[in-house]
Parts: C-alpha cells; structure tokens; sequence
C-alpha cells in the first residue's frame, strides 16, 4: 500500500496527518510504516473515523495506538468501540488513566453521566512527560485536566494539542475555561510549549493552524493571564 494512500486517510492536512473533524478533531498520524490515531472523540465519532479508513482503503488494524491527550469524554468516548475493530491499545498521561480505564470517575453532572453514558476502556500504557511514542515527544501540560498532554513531532515540528490550546476565529484560544480542572495551572502550562519549534499547531478544537504559529503562541502565552483570569472565554 502506498504512503500517499494512508496520508489521505480522513481530511488531510500536511504530508502524514490527516483529520477526521468534528466536535472534536480526531488526527490519523503516520510516520513511515507506524500509523496513529490521536484522540477518538465522543462514542458517536467513532463511526467517522472507521469510515474514513474505509473510504481511504486502509485497514483500521493498522492503528498502532490510539493517543489520548486528556481523559474528557468528548476526547476518549470513542476509544472503547474502536477497541472492537482497531485492537490497538490506548495510551494517556499516568495521572488519567484511572478516568478512562474507569477505576475512577471524572467530574460529571448526573444527567450528563446518564446521556453520554462513558465506557471504561483499557489503558496499555500510562504516559510520562518527555516519554516518545514513536517519533512523538509527550510533553505534560496539566490544568485542563491533570494528565493533560500534547504531542510533538521535533522533526516535522508538528504540535498536537489536544485542549491545551484550541483554535478559535483565527485566533488561539485556552479550551473552555469553566472546564478545566485547574485554570490557574493551565495557564502556566502554556510556557511549556515555549521552547518547541511549532510550523503546525493541529487542535482538538478549531481549524488546524499552519501558518505563523509561534506568533499566534506567543500572543497567547502573553494575554492568557489577564484574558482568562476571570473565567473568560477568550
């Protein structure tokens, strides 16, 4: 099978990632023969992306993990049923594993509990900050959720990153405020994107950013404390 077969899996973006959008952007991550799926998205989206395997020709068994960068269900709700097809295991930052593995359960109304109805899925391996997944540095950035992490590519220098930083109307943006476990952390998360040479942002939520990312970076890091220290939404 051709490498321009498996990078046109879903939308693509650049050469090797494609993305599957939706409420949240799932991305299909290759890396020579290593193929990744990061973020799963609500249960619902689980059907998105097996049909975007589908409609590329390439077998969902070539996932060789799924990449969760923070426990919230519209992130991993989907990983469980791709289990079913994929067989690839799940991995998440070692300070959210028990949310999605379900020894623990994570901050949730009970009418949300009930509707969204979270499947426990098993976590194969528990991340660290500076480990590699493949080509991938993990790169720890609590706040909006403990373990939340981002994922990054130094070679191509390609960010993923999950909700530590959303697109928003061109802008970059902190993922709703009112979410975050620890605002005040997320905030200083944010300089631990610093030192990373970023030419594609690619977000859990928003378009993905592929033009003049360390400014839009910087303006973030420089206006989140006053911008966000109220609760705003950016």
């Amino acid at each position: 099978m051709s490498g321009r077969s498996r990078a046109e899996v879903g939308h693509p973006v650049v050469e090797g990632v494609g993305r599957v959008p939706g409420f949240v952007n799932s991305y299909i991550y290759r890396s020579g023969e290593e193929t990744y799926l990061i973020d799963s998205g609500f249960r619902a989206h689980a059907q998105p992306i097996v049909k975007a395997f589908r409609d590329a020709g390439v077998p969902l068994t070539q996932v060789r993990r799924v990449l969760l960068t923070h426990h919230h269900i519209d992130h991993r709700g989907g990983a469980a049923y791709l289990l079913e097809s994929a067989r690839a295991p799940i991995s998440c930052h070692v300070d959210d594993a028990p949310y999605v593995n379900g020894r623990a359960k994570a901050p949730m109304s009970f009418l949300m509990r009930l509707f969204l109805r979270p499947r426990p899925a098993p976590v194969a391996t528990a991340l660290k900050d500076g480990d590699r997944v493949g080509p991938l540095t993990v790169v720890h950035t609590p706040g909006h959720t403990p373990g939340e992490v981002v994922f990054y590519d130094p070679a191509r220098k390609l960010l993923f990153s999950g909700d530590c930083v959303v697109e928003r109307n061109g802008h970059l943006a902190l993922a709703a405020p009112k979410y975050a476990a620890d605002l005040s952390q997320a905030i200083r998360s944010l300089d631990r994107l610093l030192p990373l040479e970023v030419e594609v942002l690619l977000p859990g939520h928003g378009e993905p950013v592929t033009h003049g990312v360390a400014d839009l970076l910087a303006d973030l890091i420089q206006r989140a404390p006053s911008r966000y220290r109220n609760g705003s939404t950016g």
